[in-house]
């Protein structure tokens, strides 16, 4: 029976060092002033809304029409590629996740994809940059929704047409850093393990009870059979 894994990018499969560089460039050529993801905690959230955020904290009221945000988002992707290629920004995967998703590839009936707040032009970005693109090629976007609770099920309806064939949401599992990816989870009817890479720790995960919870991916091992057992 089919299996879909859905990781989160930032703080749980990759780092981005410096990764604000070309986010506030995006800002300032977009909407003509500037603006600092620094200000806000952007775990866990989705692009628009860090965008709403950083407009927020810094007291602007900022009207982010339709031609706005895609202007924005041209102005991002074409931001990152050059922080990435120029070495302002380096984009790297965290210790053991490379072999964890290389791993998980050669499980037969098991597929893997993403669920991240970035665009999806920017997550494409991060992906490549840090090796893992031939192992996450689909998912859903902060560019799909802004509601994170809404990228499980529309990864998951997406992985459903490239298959043709159903998978039941208690046959997936979201793996995040963050107690909104649980609660997203939790939402969409699916299975989380949380991992303690980014912001919060591993002690502090195990209080929202998710269903597995590991500290890192150093260990592939045992990070395998971890997300493996939940089901």
């Amino acid at each position: 029976m089919d299996k879909l894994v859905l990781f989160d990018l930032d703080g749980t499969l990759i780092r981005a060092h410096n990764g604000f560089i070309p986010f506030n460039e995006a800002i300032l050529k977009t909407f003509g002033l500037a603006g600092d993801i620094r200000t806000v905690i952007p775990d866990g959230n989705t692009d628009p809304l860090i965008l709403e955020e950083i407009f927020a904290t810094a007291g602007l009221e900022v009207d982010v029409t339709e031609d706005k945000w895609r202007a924005f988002t041209v102005n991002l992707q074409e931001s990152y590629s050059w922080a990435i290629q120029g070495g302002l920004t380096r984009v790297v995967s965290l210790p053991g996740v490379l072999e964890l998703v290389s791993k998980l590839a050669k499980i037969k009936e098991l597929h893997q994809g993403v669920v991240t707040g970035n665009l999806e032009v920017t997550a494409q970005l991060k992906l490549k940059a840090a090796g893992l693109a031939p192992y996450l090629n689909l998912g859903a976007y902060g560019s799909d929704s802004r509601k994170r609770e809404d990228l499980p099920r529309i990864a998951r309806e997406r992985w459903e047409k490239k298959m043709a064939r159903s998978i039941p949401p208690d046959r997936c599992i979201i793996v995040g850093d963050t107690p909104r990816d649980l609660d997203a989870a939790r939402k969409s009817h699916m299975k989380c393990v949380l991992v303690g890479t980014g912001r919060y720790p591993v002690e502090e995960l195990k209080f929202f009870s998710p269903d597995a919870c590991l500290s890192d991916f150093c260990d592939t091992e045992i990070a395998l059979e971890t997300i493996l057992k939940v089901s």
